[in-house]
């Protein structure tokens, strides 16, 4: 359906195995957009986490004050 033939897949394994696959990459964003540090990644998953909690929680005690509990 898609016209992909076993000569394809050969041409494109030889390609990789020479290395040419390498300079198809993206380098506009790689090599401009550093990496985050792992404790930079985890600090600021837990601020998103903390955040969600607060809201969470802030939606509860306004159902709460609505219940008159």
């Amino acid at each position: 359906r898609e016209r992909l033939y076993h000569s394809h897949i050969i041409e494109w394994r030889q390609a990789r195995e020479a290395g040419a696959l390498g300079a198809l990459a993206d380098r506009r964003t790689s090599a401009v957009r550093p990496k985050k540090a792992a404790e930079q990644a985890e600090l600021e998953r837990l601020r998103k986490k903390v955040a969600r909690l607060e809201k969470d929680l802030a939606r509860r005690d306004a159902a709460l004050e609505v219940m008159g509990k």
